[in-house]
């Protein structure tokens, strides 16, 4: 029950950003309804730490069964949940939003090639999808590595 209920949190706290329009039914900025999510402290700075935290829970909530891997039945309702993120978006927002989450997907994820994704490997990735948003080369996510 903690874990569904986890789940149907993290779900509303990150679609949630969609429904926020920042003018009219316009859903926010791709960069700006990141940092929103994965900008723990709030401090305008996306960092390793705040995205392998935030990825462990992402990856916590659709791990159903508890056992540390998000096997493919798992992994197909974090498909359904990353296309949602990108639902609503259109040109280059929706191409942006589409790079943010397949920094998350299974090809990517899927270090061992096993066909599954362990926690490890998740919280691992994070290292590789910060050094692809991280446009400046900073180390860190800020407004600054999303256009517009």
């Amino acid at each position: 029950m903690r874990n569904a209920l986890f789940a149907l949190t993290l779900t509303v706290s990150v679609t949630a950003t969609t429904a926020v329009a920042s003018e009219g039914d316009a859903p926010l900025p791709p960069g700006e309804r990141f940092l929103g999510v994965w900008d723990l402290n709030g401090n305008g700075t996306a960092t390793l730490d705040e995205l392998q935290t935030m990825r462990g829970r992402v990856f916590d909530s659709f791990d159903r069964n508890g056992d540390g891997v998000l096997d493919e039945s798992e992994y197909v309702a974090f498909d359904d949940a990353r296309a949602g993120d990108v639902e609503g978006y259109e040109g280059e927002n929706r191409e942006l939003m589409q790079r943010i989450t397949d920094g998350m997907s299974l090809s990517v994820s899927d270090a061992d090639g096993d066909g599954v994704v362990q926690r490890e490997e998740f919280l691992v990735g994070a290292e590789d999808w910060l050094r692809d948003l991280d446009t400046n080369g900073d180390g860190v996510i800020t407004a600054a590595d999303f256009p517009g």
